[in-house]
């Protein structure tokens, strides 16, 4: 009899060994990025930030999306209200803000239920993280015009920040208004996305061991250098607000404004644009940057015989300018590299302002005088 248990006990120990190690092997192997790159699959991330830890609760969310099949990457920022399922009936609810993120299983399934998107991965960061990785890239050379008012020392033009910067760059904002620091974010996303040839040399394995050593994830350092990989590509990015509207205390969405989400957002992020709906899109203003007059008229002439849209134009409140450049209000480098095509300015810096009715300002220079 007790050879009978002994020998029940060892095959039990074998098949827990063998599980255990396949379990390992998987874990240790494991691409479900690159499955879903196989697939043509849009690939889902949900980041949620905050300054401070806080027992896994943020202020700030927002789901990237990545289109493997066109390089295209997505940002969808969500309102600290937007109304989150707590259970399957819809009873027990809670804004976002309130739900803490290692309870993913039920953000994932609330989120999906709504905006029709299959989110498997969550990445947390808080601003210690922030100001690690920044400083890892060894800074963000980011563009002052007059958004940052509260640092006397950075002047109008491209300055370095480091880490720490980063974040009171971020939080600076008038009223601590969530929706300008979504503003900001965007500026230093767009930022290093323009110079990612300079940081590709930093997707290896090792440096995303190295950077993701603190961070909540369920992400594998292989999966983030796949991800990477695409993004380093050619592509374009584009942002968005969740679109909705209060009701009783939440953010919500009903079937109008999913379809308005689907139709400026993820049709976009799928189907390429012709040229004709890039220029569609485009509302320019346009500053005479110069002692020389009549320069901002005569450009607004150039945009509209182009087909442009020129919503507004004038002597620029600015510094005088050397060297003509173009300013990125929204997230959409189709639309700026359009710009940049027909004018032929190559300096294009990222100040993002969801407030403007232009989505792309030009402050013209000197080298436009001659």
């Amino acid at each position: 009899m007790k050879r009978k248990v002994l020998i029940i006990g060892t095959i039990a120990l074998a098949a827990l060994v063998s599980v255990f190690i396949y379990y390992w092997h998987s874990m240790r192997t494991r691409n479900a990025v690159e499955l879903l790159i196989q697939k043509k699959k849009i690939i889902n991330i949900l980041v949620a930030g905050n300054n401070v830890f806080n027992d896994h609760m943020h202020k700030f969310f927002a789901i990237v999306s990545i289109n493997p099949d066109n390089n295209r990457v997505g940002i969808t920022f969500i309102p600290p209200a937007f109304k989150i399922r707590l259970d399957d009936d819809g009873d027990n609810c809670a804004p976002i803000d309130r739900t803490v993120v290692y309870n993913f299983n039920r953000l994932r399934y609330s989120l999906q239920k709504d905006l029709k998107l299959n989110i498997p991965f969550y990445l947390e960061l808080y601003g210690a993280d922030v100001e690690r990785i920044v400083d890892l890239i060894e800074g963000v050379n980011l563009f002052v015009l007059d958004q940052f008012k509260d640092d006397s020392s950075s002047r109008m033009g491209a300055s370095y920040f480091d880490g720490r910067k980063v974040m009171r760059y971020i939080n600076s904002v008038e009223k601590n208004s969530i929706y300008l620091k979504y503003d900001r974010i965007l500026d230093v996303l767009m930022t290093m996305y323009k110079e990612r040839e300079d940081l590709e040399r930093l997707n290896t394995l090792e440096f995303m061991q190295v950077l993701m050593n603190s961070i909540k994830t369920n992400l594998l350092p292989r999966e983030v250098m796949k991800l990477g990989e695409i993004i380093f590509r050619d592509g374009d990015v584009i942002a968005t607000v969740l679109p909705g509207f209060f009701k009783d205390g939440y953010y919500v969405m009903d079937d109008i404004t999913f379809r308005i989400y689907e139709k400026e957002y993820i049709t976009q992020l799928i189907v390429d644009r012709n040229e004709k709906e890039i220029d569609a899109s485009i509302k320019i203003k346009i500053l005479n940057g110069t002692d020389v007059p009549g320069l901002a008229r005569k450009m607004r002439e150039s945009m509209i015989r182009e087909g442009l849209n020129v919503v507004e134009f004038g002597t620029s409140p600015f510094r005088k300018m050397g060297k003509s450049i173009i300013i990125n209000r929204r997230a959409n480098i189709a639309a700026v590299n359009r710009v940049a095509e027909l004018t032929g300015i190559e300096n294009v810096y990222h100040v993002i302002d969801n407030t403007q009715l232009h989505n792309i300002m030009i402050i013209i220079g000197e080298d436009m005088a001659e």
